[in-house]
């Protein structure tokens, strides 16, 4: 940390009040101003422009849009891109208590139907995503890693269009998983979306005997043997987990 004091702190002392406390009503807040921002339905289901000064008062409201023109300006943000920050961050056993927290404080306002197989749909789609981030936040490390490494240039080139091939994707599977619980084709779109995945397993698993065949043969070759297997070891992990749950759904149909 730069600053002498957190932001926590800061706005601890400006209140008068125990960092501690000012860090749990941060933590609330933010839970539900991500809830009511999904949930509001209002005239035209814009929270922020019809609810959102009346939930936080004038002040804030006035502040909070500031930080969002901010942030327009200095990112470019798309779904999925929270995802990319919180797994640099944080690790899955350290971020998923926060994400079913979210889903049990959505689930007391919406009781789920009938339908047996909707925990399993989510488990899919938690895992489908989760695949999806793991093939571009590989991609990005292997193309930041890439150029220190020693490799022909007709098999640093194939790696290259392999990540190109992942952060596309991962785009694809992303846009699927959003209109997936919403369509009447569920099963159509999970095979779909672990057909996308596995045509990348298998350009991976090649790329990967071919750095294997030529580190065999050169040992300058083998840091670029396990940067690439590393990162698809990665993912292939992902992408078991997103199979064995894609099976669970289609099981249950």
């Amino acid at each position: 940390m730069t600053k002498d004091r957190s932001f926590i702190d800061q706005v601890a002392a400006n209140t008068a009040q125990e960092p501690a406390v000012v860090s749990r009503v941060i933590e609330e807040f933010c839970l539900a101003l991500r809830r009511e921002l999904e949930e509001y339905k209002g005239i035209n289901g814009d929270y922020v422009g019809e609810q959102l000064h009346w939930d936080i008062g004038n002040r804030a409201f006035f502040h909070l849009l500031g930080f969002l023109d901010q942030f327009s300006e200095k990112y470019q943000w798309e779904p999925g891109s929270a995802r990319e920050y919180v797994s640099r961050l944080f690790t899955e056993d350290e971020w998923k208590p926060f994400s079913q927290e979210y889903c049990r404080a959505k689930a007391s306002d919406n009781p789920p139907s009938a339908a047996p197989a909707s925990s399993t749909l989510e488990e899919f789609c938690s895992a489908a995503y989760a695949c999806a981030m793991s093939l571009v936040s590989n991609a990005d490390y292997v193309q930041k890693e890439l150029p220190t490494v020693e490799l022909p240039t007709d098999i640093r080139a194939s790696i290259e269009s392999l990540c190109a091939d992942w952060i596309g994707t991962k785009h694809d599977v992303i846009h699927e998983l959003d209109e997936l619980q919403e369509s009447s084709n569920i099963e159509d779109r999970i095979r779909r979306i672990m057909s996308w995945l596995g045509e990348d397993m298998v350009k991976l698993q090649e790329q990967v005997r071919r750095l294997e065949a030529l580190a065999t043969a050169e040992d300058r070759y083998r840091l670029a043997y396990l940067l690439v297997g590393e990162s698809g070891g990665n993912i292939l992990r992902s992408f078991v987990a997103a199979g064995e749950s894609a099976d669970r759904v289609l099981e249950g149909r």
